[in-house]
C-alpha cells in the first residue's frame, strides 16, 4: 500500500532527478555516460526486489559500444531519496554476454516500504530510482493502485502517457506486452500516422534486438516511469515477431531458424527489463509465467500466451503470411479442436493449481497479453473472430473459464492488452453464450502509442457482444487500477494528443467491480 502522497513523491523526484531526462539523442553517442538507458526496479517481493541497468557507450550500436571486458558496477539502496540512510550496497559485474546489463536481486528488505537506489561504474553515476517492496504475506492491505499498460510502437506516437503516469500515486506498473515493435510499417495509412522514425531494419539477431530496445529506452518518458515505480512485465508477439505462435512464425521459416530468432529476442528482452535470474532465457526458452503476492489483497498471476501456444488455426494457403485473420466459425472448425493449446500443458497445469487452491488473497488478478473474452466482430453479413486471440483456441479458453467459474468467491479480475483499444466487459460462463452469467471482470488497458484498432468495427459489433459494456479505440493511454477490499476501480486514462510528448490526459471512462459479484459496471 502506498504511504507517500503524490506530492511527496514528486517533490523527492524533483530533488534527486528521478524524472530528469538523460537527453539521449539516437543519432549521437555519449561515451562518458554509461547509464544512458536509465535504471529500473521490478518484480517486488516483500523482502526482495530486482534493480536493473545496462551500461552502454553508444546505445544504438549492436554491442552498445562496449568492449568484451566485464565492468565492475557498484549499487546502493537507501531509505531516503538523498541516499544518506543506506540499507544495502554491493558490487556486481556487467558481463558482455548479457549486453553489460545488471540485474541485482536485493534481499533483506522491509515489506511495503519505499526505497531509493543508484548505480556507479567507472566515473559515471546513474540517476536515482525509486522502488517499493510488496506488503508482507498475509498482512491486511486496504488499497493498492497500479497502472496497466501495453503496446507502445515507437513510430506512431510520443509517450506523454508515461510523463503523466509518473504524476500518479502508484505501487507499480503492470506492462502487458509489446514493449517494442519489431517492424516499422510501410503502408500508406501507416506512413500518414508516423510521428518519428526507426533508424534501422527489422531485427533478427541479438544485436538487432538490443538496438531496438536501446532505441525505446532512449525516450525520457519511459525512463522516468521505470525510475519512478517497480515494473512487472510480460512479453507479447511484437517483442519477437508479429503473430508468432510458439515455434511458428508467419513467413513459415524453418523451426530452427525461427527459434534462433526467438532466442535472440528473448535474450534482449531480459537484458533490458528488471527481471529476475529465474527469468533469464536458456536459448529460445524462458520461464516468464509467475506469481506475485501483495499482502492479503492481490494474488497476481502472470501468464505467457506466446511461447507455448499451438500455431494459429486455419492458416491461409502459402505463400500468404500466416498472420491473424478475421474468420467465421463455420470457416474455421480447427479453432475448436480440444488438442489446441494457448498456454501449453505445463503452464495450463500450473494455472489450474493457482485457481483451484485455497485463496491466497482477497482478489485474484490474471495479467495476460490478449483480450480474454470473445469479441464477435462484424464480418460481411455475419460475424467472425481473430485467429490470433483466445477464440482461435476455443477449447483451451473454455477450460480456463471453467477454472475461474469454479471459484465460489467471484474474486477474479482479468487484465489484457493487444487490440489497441480500451475495453470493459464481463467473462461469461460459456464462451459460446455471451448472455450467460458473468464469472469474472475483464479490462483491456488500451495502447500507449500503437496504431489504434478498428474502432468503427468494434462499435458496430457491440450488438453481438452483450457482455461488453464499453469499447473505445480512438484514444491512446493506459488504465489506472485501484483495488480495495470490497471494490476494484478501473479508469481509462487517455492522452489528448499522442503526437505531443507533453500532452494532457483525462479519464475517458471509469468502471468498477464489487468483490463477490462478478462483472463490471459503469462507475
Amino acid at each position: 500500500m502506498v504511504s507517500q502522497t503524490r506530492r511527496d513523491m514528486l517533490a523527492g523526484a524533483a530533488g534527486i532527478g528521478v524524472v530528469t531526462s538523460l537527453g539521449l539523442n539516437p543519432g549521437r553517442a555519449d561515451s562518458s555516460n554509461l547509464f544512458q538507458l536509465g535504471v529500473a526496479s521490478g518484480d517486488p517481493w516483500p523482502d526482495n526486489i530486482v534493480l536493473w541497468t545496462r551500461l552502454v557507450r553508444d546505445p544504438l550500436a549492436a554491442d552498445g559500444g562496449m568492449s568484451d571486458a566485464p565492468i565492475e558496477v557498484s549499487w546502493e539502496m537507501a531509505r531516503d531519496e538523498r541516499m544518506q540512510d543506506l540499507v544495502r550496497s554491493g558490487v556486481s559485474l556487467a558481463m558482455p554476454d548479457v549486453g553489460h546489463s545488471v540485474h541485482v536481486e536485493v534481499g533483506g528488505l522491509e515489506p511495503g516500504r519505499t526505497y531509493w537506489y543508484r548505480f556507479k561504474a567507472e566515473r559515471a553515476e546513474s540517476p536515482i530510482g525509486r522502488a517499493r517492496t510488496a506488503p508482507a504475506p498475509g498482512s491486511q492491505v486496504q488499497r493498492l493502485r497500479f497502472a496497466a499498460a501495453a503496446c507502445q510502437h515507437w513510430m506512431y506516437g510520443n509517450w506523454a502517457a508515461y510523463h503523466r503516469m509518473i504524476e500518479d500515486d502508484l505501487d507499480f506498473v503492470l506492462h502487458l506486452g509489446d514493449y517494442i515493435y519489431e517492424a516499422p510499417s510501410s503502408s500508406a495509412a501507416a506512413v500518414k500516422q508516423k510521428v518519428r522514425d526507426v533508424p534501422f531494419d527489422v531485427p533478427k539477431t541479438l544485436g538487432d534486438y538490443r538496438r531496438m530496445h536501446a532505441l525505446y529506452k532512449g525516450d525520457p518518458a519511459i525512463r522516468a516511469a521505470h525510475a519512478a515505480f517497480p515494473w512487472i512485465a510480460i512479453w507479447d508477439d511484437h517483442d519477437v515477431e508479429n503473430d508468432y505462435s510458439g515455434s511458428h512464425a508467419p513467413a513459415r521459416p524453418s523451426k530452427l531458424a525461427f527459434l534462433q530468432q526467438r532466442a535472440a529476442a528473448y535474450q534482449a528482452y531480459w537484458e533490458h527489463m528488471p527481471l529476475r535470474g529465474a527469468q533469464r532465457p536458456l536459448g529460445p526458452d524462458a520461464l516468464l509465467y509467475r506469481r506475485l503476492a501483495f499482502g492479503d489483497l492481490i494474488d497476481l498471476v502472470m501468464l505467457d500466451e506466446r511461447q507455448y501456444r499451438s500455431a494459429l488455426p486455419c492458416p491461409p494457403t502459402p505463400p500468404q503470411l500466416d498472420r491473424s485473420r478475421l474468420v467465421s466459425a463455420a470457416d474455421c472448425p480447427d479453432a475448436s479442436d480440444p488438442a489446441r493449446t494457448m498456454l501449453g500443458l505445463d503452464q495450463e497445469s500450473w494455472l489450474r493449481h493457482c485457481l483451484a487452491e485455497a485463496p491466497r488473497a482477497r482478489w485474484l488478478v490474471l495479467g495476460q497479453q490478449l483480450m480474454f473474452s470473445p469479441f464477435a466482430r462484424k464480418l460481411g453479413s455475419g460475424s467472425g473472430f481473430d485467429t490470433d486471440g483466445w477464440s482461435g483456441y476455443a477449447a483451451a479458453y473454455q477450460r480456463a473459464v471453467d477454472l475461474i467459474a469454479a471459484r465460489p468467491r467471484r474474486d477474479t479480475v482479468i487484465l489484457g492488452g493487444d487490440i489497441h483499444g480500451f475495453v470493459a466487459c464481463n467473462v461469461t460462463r460459456r464462451g459460446d453464450d455471451l448472455r450467460s452469467e458473468p464469472v469474472a471482470a475483464h479490462v483491456v488497458c488500451g495502447a500507449i502509442s500503437s496504431r489504434l484498432g478498428d474502432h468503427d468495427n468494434y462499435v458496430a459489433s457491440l450488438p453481438d457482444n452483450p457482455h461488453i459494456q464499453f469499447v473505445d479505440a480512438r484514444r491512446h493511454g493506459y488504465t489506472r487500477c485501484t483495488f480495495e477490499r470490497d471494490r476494484a476501480v478501473f479508469e481509462f486514462r487517455a492522452v489528448d494528443d499522442v503526437r505531443n510528448p507533453q500532452s494532457g490526459l483525462a479519464t475517458l471512462a471509469t468502471f468498477a467491480t464489487e468483490w463477490g459479484t462478478a462483472g463490471l459496471r459503469r462507475a
